[in-house]
């Protein structure tokens, strides 16, 4: 059968609470007897070696008279029953009287009250009757070894159940001296109906008090089911929402305790997954869109070299500068697929290949590299009439691959050709930081790139398609296999843009790729 986790939160403090009850209920049973033995047992001590002095006087004396009515004074005092017993096992006195009307009540002592002092006679025939009651129990083999142990000088103090009481008791016995010189006994027996009682009190007490922490701890459950269990079911809510695709399930956060943690960290998994979504959708459309693009790329150029080439076959084209016209653009088509089939292998050998060590990279000079790829960008520049300008100091080296470099900067400095306006301004640059990175800029003033686009702008085939910023030609896997080259080189990147302020590519080298 299921259980709530309400019903085991029930079940775990109502078992708590019945070990402490019972826990504490063993304790102070076992330390109020044990103080209550050994105090009781030191007074009966104590009054058993006063009484000895006194007892040996009254049989000196030989007065059985005061010698009965001394012992049942003390056993008025004291509340315990005491048993005389000379050097030879047989009973002297005892605080012992039957009464008038109950010859079988073993505590006399409302009788006593009653009644008053019994006869020299009656507490003889007391005496006699209860020593042969006490030969004839079970305990009487006993007794002879305490009274046994008595006579040799030892005090004896014990709790045993007494047979002739039927119930426990504190037995302690003491010696006297005799007029012969030997040791007689003295032993007092306390009943502990009286100490039971109290022990049952305490034990309704405590069963009162389990009984109120039973309820306590069942209104604890309903508050902890309120503060804990609903949260978690809102959790469990939201997880299976998130199983079944709804990422956007958000839980309320209350207070720092671990609930609190487990519901920021359902809520940051749910925003990850969301985000994870979205970018997977942004990517399989990506990719959809570079499957039509590189199609399109594709079938263009090898369309137009299937016609010219045809025409020519046919000899349909005799006029030689119409066939150098076609011959030429079949050219410029051929080397279109051949950079775009180059594009395609860079970056899936970028993407397999690890990061850059220092086995593998050379010392560069950044300001030289910079400065021939501005070379070689100006011949298309001067079409367009836009001007670069190169700043870079001489001294700045780092580590890396010389042909990667190249084509990295050559990416955003074509990229940046391509996006500038006529008369338009492209700068790169370079520059050593405080920290000892250095940082190598290109920066365009064209139409700039939306801020929800910069994310995506690394990613494969992306291209931005947007009506305030124009796309240019393009497969989109410059930035693509940029991005790799940056990887290999344990550099950053960074971008900042703003449509109609141009954009601003940051690639930062740290210091030990800095020679």
């Amino acid at each position: 059968m299921k259980k709530s986790l309400s019903t085991r939160l029930m079940y775990s403090f109502m078992a708590i609470v019945v070990i402490i009850v019972v826990g504490i209920t063993a304790g102070i049973s076992y330390l109020i007897a044990d103080y209550f033995f050994e105090i009781k047992e030191q007074e009966l001590s104590e009054k058993g070696h006063e009484m000895g002095e006194t007892v040996s006087a009254f049989i000196r004396m030989d007065d059985t008279n005061m010698l009965h009515r001394y012992i049942i004074a003390v056993d008025r005092l004291v509340g315990a029953r005491i048993w005389l017993f000379d050097d030879n096992y047989e009973l002297v006195a005892a605080s012992y009287y039957d009464g008038p009307e109950k010859a079988d009540e073993p505590d006399s002592l409302s009788q006593y009250m009653k009644y008053g002092l019994p006869s020299a006679s009656e507490l003889h025939r007391s005496a006699m009757k209860l020593d042969q009651d006490i030969k004839d129990s079970s305990l009487s083999h006993r007794v002879r070894i305490i009274l046994r142990n008595i006579y040799a000088g030892e005090s004896f103090k014990s709790q045993i159940y007494h047979p002739y009481y039927k119930e426990q008791v504190i037995l302690v016995g003491v010696p006297y001296v005799l007029p012969s010189g030997n040791r007689g006994a003295i032993l007092m027996i306390e009943p502990l109906s009286g100490f039971e009682k109290f022990l049952r009190n305490v034990y309704i007490y405590i069963m009162i008090v389990g009984i109120i922490a039973i309820l306590c701890s069942l209104f604890l459950v309903k508050r902890l089911s309120a503060l804990v269990i609903k949260p978690v079911l809102e959790m469990k809510d939201s997880a299976m929402a998130m199983a079944s695709g709804d990422y956007s399930r958000r839980l309320a956060v209350r207070g720092e305790d671990e609930i609190a943690e487990l519901a920021t960290a359902l809520n940051s998994l749910g925003q990850d997954l969301e985000a994870y979504i979205s970018k997977m959708e942004r990517t399989e459309k990506i990719r959809r869109d570079f499957v039509a693009n590189v199609s399109h790329e594709l079938r263009t150029p090898i369309t137009i070299i299937r016609g010219y080439n045809e025409a020519i076959s046919d000899g349909m084209v005799t006029d030689p500068e119409v066939l150098q016209r076609y011959r030429t653009l079949i050219n410029e088509e051929t080397v279109r697929l051949e950079r775009m089939v180059r594009e395609l292998l860079d970056i899936s050998r970028l993407e397999s290949s690890d990061p850059l060590t220092n086995s593998n990279m050379d010392e560069l000079p950044l300001a030289v590299i910079i400065r021939n790829v501005a070379e070689k960008l100006s011949v298309k520049a001067v079409k367009r009439n836009v001007v670069f300008n190169v700043h870079a100091p001489e001294d700045i080296k780092i580590l890396g691959d010389g042909d990667q470099l190249v084509q990295l900067i050559m990416i955003l400095g074509d990229n940046a050709l391509k996006y500038s306006p006529e008369n338009g301004t492209v700068s790169i640059g370079a520059n050593k930081q405080p920290d000892g990175s250095v940082l190598l800029t290109v920066a365009d003033q064209g139409k700039g790139i939306p801020d929800e686009d910069i994310p995506f702008i690394w990613e494969r085939f992306y291209r931005v398609e947007k009506s305030h910023c124009r796309s240019v030609p393009g497969t989109g896997l410059g930035l693509a296999i940029a991005k790799e080259i940056i990887r290999v080189h344990g550099a950053s990147a960074e971008v900042i843009s703003k449509c109609g302020a141009g954009t601003t590519f940051e690639i930062k080298f740290p210091k030990d790729k800095v020679v």
